[in-house]
């Protein structure tokens, strides 16, 4: 009922002509006429009031729920009189929304009666007050650049703002004038930064003045930039390993492509970690190509192994052959050794021995050198005799004073032991000197041996 009645009233002191007494003439000025719902803090006026009529006690009251300072009854001398008034709203009134609102009040003085007139004031919520503009930034740059305005005329000391988003978590406090504006710097959180799209985000502002918290939610652009790096790395010789890499270091999905080509021959012995999407063939090359689309922060990387061990081991028995066949062809003199049992009517282990000398050259003052086994003796009645014999080394020497290209001597001998033989029994090699063109040279035999059989007893 009481609210039914102080509307009626407000309707009508907004209809009813205004009524100014000739002994009062009132000049308001808004100092402060803004008032925060939250806070409900005082609206402030300077009241220019001429009095056109001898001194009086006056006071200043409304029938609407606005409450002055001065309270009760204050003086007014002839002539012009400035007045400090503050209103303080009822609660009742900050229900309204936010907007201009005329309030009615009078004067009432001793002599010039009642002079009634209307009062200006703004009711706006605390997180109507501010707004925030940020600067659109980009990936890598580390701070955001934010302008704060005081859209009132209203003074707010040591309000404090805490900014949080997916890209910064900042602390501030702030004084403002009315309609002052202020450039913050907001450093960015590094942190996962990279991994997040471009776009318009929403971020929070908390905001805390004289006890009162509000939450305000503005947006910010987060400016898209499309950047790729590449990287390879490769290892091995043999197994050839190779790695591609391509990585999203912007703000937007990006088509990356990966493509490497191998020749004709390592192409057969080349494994993919992934399935190209396109494999191009010619004569001579294969181009593999992969192709993905990765968000910001992703890589994709591709490993191909090439395993030369195939072609590795044939290249090297080509080439051992081809240094055999080289020395072979360089040799001007070969001995070649061999070996084979031979059975004796005593039971003595006993082996006979070849010694096949060939000329691949005409060379000259030829001596085979062979040596005895430490256990062995050398059967003297058999083949052609050494023409010379060292028992104290138990080297054997045959003197041959040429052969042509092409010619070819035999010797053999035959050696015994009266201690049996177990197992494998290996012969030194034979060593051959000659003279070719009035230089010395010298050359080995192959090493032969023999492989005793053994026999369980029973």
């Amino acid at each position: 009922m009481i609210k039914k009645i102080l509307v009626l009233i407000i309707a009508l002191t907004m209809v009813l002509p205004l009524f100014v007494s000739a002994s009062l003439n009132i000049n308001k000025i808004e100092k402060t006429p803004v008032v925060i719902t939250e806070l409900n803090n005082p609206a402030t006026y300077e009241f220019d009031i001429t009095n056109n009529g001898s001194a009086e006690s006056d006071e200043m009251y409304s029938f609407v729920g606005v409450h002055f300072i001065p309270n009760g009854t204050f003086s007014l001398a002839s002539g012009l009189n400035k007045i400090d008034v503050s209103a303080q709203l009822s609660p009742d009134l900050m229900n309204k929304t936010d907007g201009n609102y005329y309030f009615a009040y009078e004067i009432k003085g001793d002599n010039s009666g009642i002079t009634s007139d209307n009062l200006l004031v703004e009711l706006v919520s605390l997180k109507n007050v501010l707004s925030f503009e940020a600067d659109g930034f980009n990936i890598g740059d580390t701070q955001v650049k934010m302008k704060v305005t005081n859209n009132k005329n209203i003074n707010l000391t040591n309000l404090n703002l805490h900014f949080n988003s997916l890209f910064f978590d900042s602390q501030q406090t702030l004084s403002f004038e009315p309609y002052e504006s202020k450039d913050i710097i907001l450093n960015v959180n590094k942190d996962g930064v990279d991994k997040i799209a471009s776009g318009n985000y929403v971020y929070n502002i908390d905001l805390a003045l004289q006890g009162v918290n509000v939450s305000v939610q503005p947006s910010l652009d987060y400016l898209p930039k499309e950047e790729v790096t590449s990287d390879s790395t490769s290892e091995g010789f043999i197994i050839r390993k190779s790695t591609y890499t391509k990585t999203n270091v912007g703000n937007v999905p990006a088509d990356v492509q990966i493509q490497t080509s191998r020749d004709i021959l390592s192409r057969l012995y080349t494994i993919n970690s992934i399935e190209p999407n396109d494999v191009n063939r010619n004569l001579l090359y294969a181009t593999y190509t992969w192709d993905k689309k990765i968000n910001p922060g992703e890589s994709f990387s591709v490993t191909t192994t090439t395993n030369y061990t195939l072609p590795f081991i044939f290249i090297l028995l080509v080439i051992v052959i081809a240094l055999l066949v080289r020395a072979y062809t360089m040799t001007n003199i070969v001995v070649n050794k061999r070996v084979s049992y031979v059975k004796t009517r005593g039971g003595e282990f006993a082996l006979k021995v070849t010694l096949n000398v060939k000329a691949k050259k005409f060379v000259e003052n030829i001596q085979i050198i062979d040596r005895l086994p430490g256990m062995a003796q050398l059967y003297e009645k058999f083949g052609i005799r050494p023409d010379k014999i060292d028992a104290a080394t138990k080297r054997l020497f045959w003197n041959i004073d040429r052969l042509n290209s092409g010619e070819e001597r035999v010797y053999s001998y035959i050696i015994y032991s009266k201690v049996n033989v177990v197992g494998r029994f290996e012969l030194p090699s034979a060593t051959a000197i000659y003279q070719r063109d009035g230089k010395t040279e010298q050359i080995l035999s192959n090493r032969t041996f023999f492989v005793a059989e053994t026999t369980r007893s029973r």
